[in-house]
């Protein structure tokens, strides 16, 4: 088992519905204590309900996106960075409307927010993602393809090996650094800015933060809807604690290391 495909094992294991499954099966080991029973799958239903509210998942969301706060016309700082880095959001491998595959939606706002800056300041633009199977596109192939194809904007470096995160940093700094520069830009969403910045500090090559898609929306969020589970904020509050145990893990091997 590849590390890419063990670390997304874990992750399952560790947030719903995946841990829940954990304590069913934890109630069919203990079925003999019906305290336990009820009380294992009371937590597996509570956690759910409460993550499904839109006030709590805009609440796990708000509490990352804020560590780095939004920044309005970031290319009239002085002085700029040296180039951009647009790290790699998963692909969609069936878009059958522009011929095969192509980046996700997150990475769509990744890229239209790297063509921006770049048209602001001309800075050179790498993109940052491996191949999630073999003979499929690279997250960074298909990321460049929509730069150059219909932005038209040019792509310098194509970094096209790494599998998570601090791939795309270890990487990225390598490439970056061998070419001279000092200085760059990371482009991705604000709630993933956290654990991006935590994994390229202390390199080679020193990285500010380039935020996009602050304040993710949801559908009937409004006065009592805020307080209503719905299956869209259960999406975000995944997504955020995604990205406080995957922090949390970061640290940890930092510390370890």
């Amino acid at each position: 088992m590849d590390n890419a495909l063990l670390n997304r094992t874990i992750e399952f294991l560790l947030l719903p519905p995946g841990n829940f499954l954990m304590l069913l099966v934890l109630t069919i080991v203990w079925r003999k204590s019906r305290m336990w029973v009820c009380g294992l799958l009371a937590f597996g239903f509570l956690q759910i309900l409460i993550l499904s509210l839109p006030f709590v998942s805009t609440w796990l969301l708000n509490s990352l996106e804020q560590q780095y706060p939004p920044q309005t016309q970031l290319w009239q700082q002085q002085p700029l960075p040296q180039a951009i880095v647009v790290l790699g959001a998963g692909s969609n491998r069936d878009v059958p409307e522009y011929g095969g595959a192509s980046t996700s939606l997150a990475g769509i706002e990744r890229v239209r927010y790297a063509a921006l800056l770049h048209r602001k300041t001309g800075l050179p633009i790498l993109v940052s993602g491996g191949k999630p199977l073999p003979n499929t596109p690279s997250e960074a192939e298909l990321m460049r393809d929509i730069l150059q194809n219909e932005f038209q904007v040019p792509v310098r470096w194509l970094e096209a090996e790494s599998h998570t995160t601090w791939q795309n940093a270890q990487f990225s700094d390598q490439m970056l650094s061998e070419a001279g520069i000092q200085s760059a830009w990371i482009v991705t969403q604000a709630w993933h800015m956290p654990r991006s910045l935590f994994a390229f500090q202390g390199r080679k090559v020193q990285y500010f933060p380039a935020s996009a898609s602050f304040g993710i929306s949801i559908p009937w969020q409004d006065l009592h809807m805020n307080y209503i589970p719905q299956p869209t904020a259960l999406l975000r509050s995944l997504i955020a604690l995604h990205e406080w145990f995957g922090l949390a893990w970061y640290k940890l091997r930092s510390y370890l290391a």
